[in-house]
């Protein structure tokens, strides 16, 4: 092999690194434009639920982890900053531990600190709003014998010591969430004036039509243990189910991301959320229901993978692009992994057929072992195309097989589901070896 190309592969490689886009990066491919591949855009469906809403509206946005929130919550602020909103862009995994359950109170805090944060950062809040959280919540906290214990107040004040408090410190997450628990209904009456104030403050400087819009990502993330797991979603489940009514945020439009187990876990989610809802980024089908292969779509995930680098000079045909994005099952990250999982094994360039075989089988192992149990399901949805779920007691095990994505979701104007081709072969020898005992 050359330097030339050991150089390409390098350079190739570090493409697949998964990381969000901006629509102006080269390596965006605007798939959620494109009808065929998910039936509509679900941020253009965002867009016009905050555009045709005065004042505040919430809306959820789910899908598998590798789907591309990330990246369209970033097309999603860029559209609407050309419609003349403030968009502010926060990750949750900056304020809350993320391994934990959640609660209302500790969510409403951690939200009410990035608001405050981000438009500290754009010079939108004057010196006295700088301050008020952190009185606020300070006076709120000390009545009820709530107090961060960090040895040194961090540059910031209250408001910083709390942000580091909730995302450092198990232990002061777990007391806000105990004594807050009979004091919540003051804890929203307080964030909920904060945030008035603070739209109040920005309209005063850019204009009394300005509008706001807060997106909140990485809320999906938040999953915990293998130990406490079932533990962390109930809490998420609890969070935006039966705290709906207090996510609102006056004055302000708000998208959360949550996970796709949610939608599952709870029916008809988006009526809580009216009138935008929840809108769902499904895998990319790369098929029909019936199995019929969908030339144009593999055309979009070849456009993909030609965005990060050149496939033809890595590849030694189209057919070794075609067998990797099949079995990506249209996941987008799983298919960049196995991009790079041929881009580290390859010995030669182009590389061999072998080559990329055994990067599928790499992949393939990381999915494996699975239970007998858990193939008899996921043979089932393999046949159905339904999530087969026979009782409301299992809705953890299917929660953790869309976590995983072991199964995946599609949209052919419905919602379908199938299982992730890097084991359909494994999960049917191991229903038909289970049937046949």
């Amino acid at each position: 092999m050359t330097l030339d190309d050991r150089s390409f592969l390098r350079d190739f490689f570090q493409q697949t690194i998964d990381q969000p886009l901006t629509p102006s990066d080269e390596r965006y491919v605007p798939l959620y434009r494109n009808p065929d591949l998910t039936g509509f855009d679900p941020v253009e469906s965002l867009v016009r639920t905050i555009d045709w809403t005065e004042d505040e509206s919430v809306q959820l946005l789910s899908g598998f982890r590798g789907t591309g929130k990330s990246t369209e919550l970033r097309r999603l602020k860029r559209d609407l900053k050309q419609l003349g909103y403030i968009v502010l862009l926060c990750d949750i995994e900056d304020y809350l531990n993320l391994s934990t359950p959640v609660d209302a109170s500790d969510f409403l805090l951690a939200i009410s600190g990035a608001f405050g944060e981000k438009l500290d950062k754009r010079g939108l809040l004057g010196d006295s709003l700088k301050e008020s959280w952190g009185t606020r919540i300070s006076d709120l906290m000390r009545s009820v014998r709530i107090d961060p214990e960090i040895g040194i107040d961090p540059p910031g004040g209250f408001s910083a010591k709390i942000k580091l408090s909730l995302k450092n410190d198990p232990s002061f997450k777990r007391r806000v969430q105990e004594r807050m628990a009979g004091h919540l209904a003051t804890l929203v009456d307080e964030v909920r004036s904060y945030f008035s104030e603070c739209v109040a403050a920005v309209r005063r400087s850019k204009g009394e039509d300005c509008q706001l819009v807060l997106l909140l990502d990485s809320i999906e993330h938040i999953r915990g243990t293998t130990v406490n797991a079932n533990e962390v979603q109930s809490s998420v489940e609890t969070l935006f189910v039966s705290h709906a009514d207090k996510l609102k945020l006056t004055g302000v439009h708000v998208v959360y991301t949550v996970p796709p187990y949610l939608k599952v876990r709870h029916s008809n989610l988006g009526s809580l959320y009216e009138p935008g809802g929840v809108q769902m980024l499904p895998a990319f089908k790369l098929c029909d229901r019936r199995g019929t292969r969908l030339d144009d779509n593999y055309d979009a995930m070849e456009a993909v993978v030609a965005a990060r680098g050149d496939w033809e000079k890595l590849l030694p045909n189209r057919e070794s692009l075609d067998l990797l994005i099949r079995y990506s099952g249209g996941h987008l990250r799983d298919l960049l992994r196995l991009v790079a999982e041929v881009l580290r094994r390859a010995e030669t360039v182009p590389v061999s057929e072998d080559t990329v075989r055994s990067a599928i089988d790499q992949l393939r192992t990381e999915f494996l072992p699975i239970a007998d149990e858990d193939a008899r399901w996921l043979d089932e949805i393999s046949k159905t195309h339904l999530t087969a779920l026979d009782s409301v007691r299992n809705l953890p095990t299917l929660a953790r097989f869309l976590d995983t994505h072991l199964a995946l979701c599609y949209r052919n104007g419905d919602e379908w589901y199938d299982i992730h081709p890097l084991i359909a072969e494994q999960v049917a020898t191991q229903a038909a070896i289970k049937s046949a005992e």
